[in-house]
């Protein structure tokens, strides 16, 4: 079944450094990804708390209430999403009625960079290329249909390796330790690393820094902050250790990427 031509509305990136609520009833598909921090959404009157790599899904008709920027004690905590509005030529029968309207990613997929190059097209050509703009919603629409309606079943994920993961993508932004993350799953050292591995495919402490150098990232593409506060502000302790990593990952040290990313067009 062909997925039919999608008209974006809005798309972008946002940061929340205070407390924000909004309230609505939607008049459109809105896809929202958490990519930092906690949120709070109400979707037709059902609650539900999101962190780092997990995916909204609305449809047109649901009323939408979003809270960000949730303290804990006296402080606010930063959050961002990327988010995506549109509508479609013709209803899509696999997002109406009750279908799953929270989807549970993560932050390592795909899916997050074919996220990113859509905010890069709209921000970039916005109504100069809505051929490549269409093409690149319609596969967003179409990887949540293959996450909500899978052809084969995937192999099983052990909780507690689930839960080790969840708990650094919540906590990005802190200097972790193995036995934190361990301690979270309810194992020791050795079985928590085994678990992982075998779930995922990389160590415990190698997607720790993967979380925290996605978070770096946005940092350098989107805040008006020095490189040394980016590392500091996602968990690093050493500027020469976050460049070196940050060099490794995409093949760019932080301030080429910055001054590469705010080239003209």
């Amino acid at each position: 079944m062909l997925m039919p031509a999608c008209t974006i509305t809005a798309c972008g990136y946002s940061i929340h450094t205070k407390q924000y609520s909004s309230r609505r009833l939607l008049p459109h598909y809105l896809l929202r990804f958490q990519a930092e921090g906690i949120s709070r959404i109400h979707l037709n009157g059902i609650e539900q708390e999101y962190i780092p790599g997990d995916l909204m899904v609305a449809a047109p008709g649901d009323s939408y209430i979003l809270e960000t920027g949730l303290a804990i004690g006296q402080k606010p905590i930063r959050c961002a999403d990327y988010y995506m509005a549109c509508t479609v030529e013709s209803p899509l029968e696999w997002l109406e009625g009750d279908f799953k309207r929270k989807l549970r990613l993560g932050l390592d997929e795909p899916f997050l960079n074919l996220f990113k190059n859509l905010v890069y097209e709209w921000r970039r050509l916005r109504d100069q290329d809505t051929e490549t703009q269409d093409y690149l919603a319609r596969l967003l629409l179409l990887s949540i249909r293959r996450s909500l309606y899978p052809e084969s079943p995937s192999p099983p994920v052990s909780r507690a390796a689930a839960r080790m993961k969840s708990y650094m993508e919540a906590h990005s932004g802190q200097p972790l330790t193995l036995t934190q993350i361990a301690a979270h799953g309810g194992l020791g050292i050795s079985r928590a690393s085994e678990l992982f591995k075998e779930a995922y495919g990389c160590s415990v402490m190698d997607y720790a820094i993967l979380m925290r150098l996605n978070n770096a990232r946005e940092h350098i593409l989107y805040d008006n902050i020095t490189l040394e506060e980016a590392a500091f502000a996602c968990g690093f302790t050493s500027y020469t250790h976050f460049s070196r990593m940050f060099r490794k990952r995409y093949g760019l040290s932080p301030s080429e990427y910055r001054q590469q990313s705010r080239e003209p067009l």
